[in-house]
Order: C-alpha cells, then sequence, then structure tokens
C-alpha cells in the first residue's frame, strides 16, 4: 500500500509561478485523456492503460501523457466503475426480479458485462458450493445496460479539474544531494519547455523517517504548493478479533455498542468556528463584499477543515487502539450525510461533506489496508427508533437525542449507544444493501421472532395494545403465526 507524506519544499515566487502553469496543462491534458478512455470504454468495454495517445494535441510531452493515463486517469475512472458496480449490485438485490434474472444480472456485472457482451452462459455458485448455469437471453443485457445507463445518468463523472499533480520519475526525478547538505533531496521536475526543468529543494521531518516504508519514485504537488512523497508501507501483523459497530451521534462524533462516546466535543467545536464564520459572511456581506476577501475568514475556514481531518483520524484511531476489531460496522455514510452534517449553516456543511466525509472515507480505506479490517456498512434506517433489546420499534422510544426508553420492555440506554447496537444486529443479518423499507420490515420480523422466544413471553399482556396505535405495523406484511395471535385465534404461551 502506498502513502503520500506532505514535506518542506521551499520555492521562489517565479517557480511556484511555473509550477501551477504546468499543473494548469496538466488537469486539461488528464481531461482529454479521459474524455479519449470514455470512448475506449463504450466502445470496448474496458479502458486501457497503455492506450495509444500521441493523437491528443497538448502542449505536455508524451512522457507527461502517458503518465496521467497510467497513474491517474484510468486508476479514478476503474474506481469510479468499482463503486457503478457496487450501486448495480444493490438494485439488483433490493429488487423483486425473479431470482435467475437476480443471479444473470448479478453474473453481468461481476464481468463488467453491461454493453458489450462476452459471455454466452452465466454461471453461478450458491452458498452450497453447488455449480448452475443459465441461458443469458436479449432481455437480461438489455435490463443490465438499462440499469448501468441509469446509474450513469444519475451520477456525476469523475472530473480533473481540480487534482493534484501526481508525477513518476519520467517527469519529476527524485535526486540525493552529491555535496549540499541544506537540503536532504532534490526533485528534477520536467515542465512544458523542452530541456528547461526546474529544481525543487526537499527538507524531511522526524515523522517522514518514523513512518517506515520505502521511498518510491512518485511525487504529488498540490495547487496550493504542498508537495508529497509516496512511500510503499507494509501492513501491519497485529492480532486482530471480535467486531465493533460505530454509530454517528448527534451529540458525539462516534459511539460504539459497547457505550464507549468518542468525540464529545467535536460537534460544539464545530458550531464554534461555525458561528464566528457566519458572523464574519454577513458582516462582508453587510459591506457589499465577498466572504473570500476576507483574510479572517479564509484562516477560519483553514482551521476548521483541519480540525474536521485531525479528529476524524484521531477518533479512528482511539478506536483501533482501543478495541484491536476484525470488522468495522458502520451505518451508510449517506445516513451521517442526513442526519448529521444537514443540521449545520451551508458554509460548514461544505466544509464537513469536503474534509469531514471524504476524511472518514479515506481513513477507513486505510484502515483496511494497513491493518486488514473489514468494513462494513448497513443500513441505518429506524435505527435510532428500534429497541436494541427486544427489537420494537416506535418513533416515541426516542425521547431526546441521547436518551432511548423503550415503550414496550423499558429498556434505557443512551440513544446513540442503542443505535449502534442495532447496527451490530444488523450486519449479522446481512441488512447492507435494503432500501427504509424494507429494513422497516426485516426489524418488525425480528421483533415478531423475539416475541415467539421464553426470554419475552411476558411482554404479550403489552404487545397488543401497542401495536394498535403504532402506524410502523399496519404498513408491513406480517408471518401467519402473527395473524393468528393477533387475532386471538392461537396463544402462544
Amino acid at each position: 500500500m502506498y502513502r503520500a507524506i506532505e514535506v518542506s519544499c521551499p520555492t521562489t515566487k517565479r517557480k511556484r509561478t511555473l509550477i501551477a502553469h504546468v499543473l494548469k496543462l496538466y488537469r486539461k491534458t488528464a481531461q482529454l485523456v479521459a474524455n479519449f478512455q470514455w470512448f475506449l470504454f463504450f466502445k470496448t468495454g474496458s479502458f486501457s492503460r497503455k492506450a495509444n495517445i500521441k493523437h491528443l494535441n497538448c502542449p505536455l510531452s508524451e512522457r507527461f501523457k502517458s503518465t496521467i493515463q497510467y497513474h491517474v486517469v484510468v486508476p479514478t475512472l476503474e474506481s469510479f466503475i468499482a463503486n457503478v458496480q457496487k450501486r448495480f449490485k444493490e438494485i439488483v438485490l433490493s429488487s423483486t426480479l425473479p431470482e435467475k434474472t437476480k443471479r444473470v444480472l448479478l453474473y453481468l456485472n461481476s464481468r463488467e458485462e453491461w454493453l458489450i457482451p462476452k459471455s454466452e452462459k452465466a454461471l453461478w455458485i450458491d452458498k452450497d458450493k453447488n455449480k448452475h448455469e443459465y441461458e443469458i437471453v436479449k432481455e437480461e443485457r438489455l435490463l443490465a445496460k438499462k440499469i448501468f445507463k441509469h446509474i450513469l445518468k444519475s451520477w456525476k463523472k469523475p472530473s480533473f479539474k481540480g487534482i493534484s499533480m501526481l508525477l513518476d520519475s519520467k517527469c519529476a526525478l527524485l535526486e540525493r544531494p552529491k555535496k549540499a547538505k541544506a537540503f536532504d533531496l532534490w526533485i528534477r521536475l520536467s515542465t512544458h519547455e523542452k530541456r528547461k526543468p526546474i529544481y525543487l529543494p526537499v527538507k524531511l521531518h522526524e515523522y517522514f523517517e518514523e513512518r517506515g516504508g520505502k521511498l518510491t519514485s512518485m511525487v504529488q504537488i498540490a495547487e496550493d504548493g504542498k508537495l508529497r512523497l509516496v512511500k510503499e508501507i507494509e501492513r501491519k501483523e497485529i492480532a486482530f478479533s471480535g467486531e465493533v459497530a460505530l454509530d454517528f451521534g448527534m451529540e458525539c462524533f462516534l459511539v460504539s455498542d459497547r457505550g464507549d462516546l468518542f468525540g464529545r466535543k467535536f460537534y460544539s467545536k464545530v458550531r464554534e468556528y461555525a458561528d464566528k464564520i457566519d458572523r464574519i459572511q454577513r458582516e462582508m456581506q453587510r459591506r457589499g463584499k465577498k466572504p473570500t476577501e476576507s483574510r479572517r475568514y479564509l484562516r477560519l475556514q483553514h482551521r476548521l477543515s483541519e480540525y474536521v481531518k485531525n479528529e476524524v483520524r484521531r477518533v479512528i484511531n482511539r478506536v483501533i487502539e482501543l478495541y484491536r476489531p476484525r470488522r468495522l460496522v458502520l451505518e451508510d455514510l449517506r445516513g451521517f450525510l442526513k442526519r448529521v452534517i444537514n443540521n449545520f449553516p451551508k458554509a460548514i456543511k461544505r466544509v464537513l461533506i469536503r474534509f469531514g466525509l471524504g476524511e472518514i472515507k479515506k481513513k477507513l480505506e486505510e484502515v483496511r489496508e494497513e491493518y486488514g479490517i473489514e468494513v462494513v456498512y448497513v443500513a441505518p434506517a429506524y435505527s435510532s427508533q428500534a429497541c436494541s433489546n427486544c427489537g420494537y420499534v416506535d418513533k416515541d422510544n426516542r425521547k431526546t437525542r441521547s436518551e432511548f426508553e423503550c415503550k414496550l420492555c423499558n429498556r434505557k440506554l443512551h440513544a446513540d449507544v442503542n443505535a449502534s447496537r442495532n447496527l451490530l444486529s444488523r450486519a449479522k443479518w446481512s441488512l447492507h444493501l435494503h432500501r427504509m423499507e424494507q429494513a422497516l420490515t426485516k426489524q418488525v420480523e425480528v421483533f415478531i421472532k423475539n416475541l415467539f422466544s421464553e426470554r419475552f413471553k411476558c411482554l404479550w399482556s403489552k404487545v397488543l395494545g401497542l401495536i394498535e396505535r403504532n402506524p410502523y405495523f399496519q404498513s408491513v406484511p406480517k408471518p401467519e403465526a402473527w395473524i393468528n395471535v393477533h387475532k386471538r385465534d392461537i396463544c402462544p404461551y
């Protein structure tokens, strides 16, 4: 696995101007290459890192173009298509299509045969490892194509307008100084002008050396002039066991199913920054100026983004250190976006989406790569209203943001701890891909199953009166045994 680590790179104004110009050309070239790759994809069904792109007219050299295609454009587009695959799978699994059609569609999706047919038959291996072969009919191919195009239409394709420069030794050569000792490394950076490279000094810091790993030939240069060197890090072999569920709280940043609250001051600190930024915005608007013209506004925005990034990483590191879990269970990040981020003003919401949500995804991916921890996302619908003890779901169960009391079994606990325990249960149900209605149906089914157990037989006298007033139980189908009990035709005890 690879990690980009920021290093010190003091440069002159002339060099910074030249780098900014090269970056502008780099982004334009990346977009041209991306357009050509999409043309290849719709024609052949796949992208190619080694496609011939000499015909693309741009000021940068062929070395730049091949580097952009190989290291930036194609990996980005392949990652996008991998997300499309996941969404395709979600749509198929949550549909009411026949089982045979689902299996064929999932087979076509796994082989990326949405547009170009390659297989005549679909091979399916069930849970018992029995092999099944299905003939792929024309209607199933058309349906796969339709679902794929629907996803592409509803999603924005990757844009390369704001990317950083990622360069290999063909364009940015790392060199050790032979005599000078003021700097640890020099980078020979090619520009848009032939035989006119610029040399960038690099000063390494203590963290760079402590991080370990092997220095690669890759260099990353951002728009703000920050320079990062890429290291290859080996996976840490640490004994992990068990699993832990984490819920994004309304008062604490993360809450575990074991009752620990992480980031208790996170939202109060964010709101503190939000109030200051909001005051500056109003003042600048009163003067008829843009907020970005204020240095204090920009400084506060920067501090907020840095605080969010640092706190996200600190909390997740603490979770790993404390529990050492083999598997992390979290609510779908779309739930975090809807329930938590939308409570903040627009300017703060933008920061939380860009840095908070982005940093969570990035850090969890690092955790998966570095430690081999499995990260599972589950549907969060009704997890804050369902009792983690008996399974009864009712909107009145959650009294406040932090208080939860089940109206059926009277269990009292922290609302977010209760929600995280529900997430852990749902991971065991494999409730990863279901919509809100299906999540509610499954929750009701689990509750009914619990009622037929010896542990909850004392609740029958109370439950019949509660569900008659509960709208959740009116809108979901119930098993025959439940209907008989409800009509009092039979009694389980």
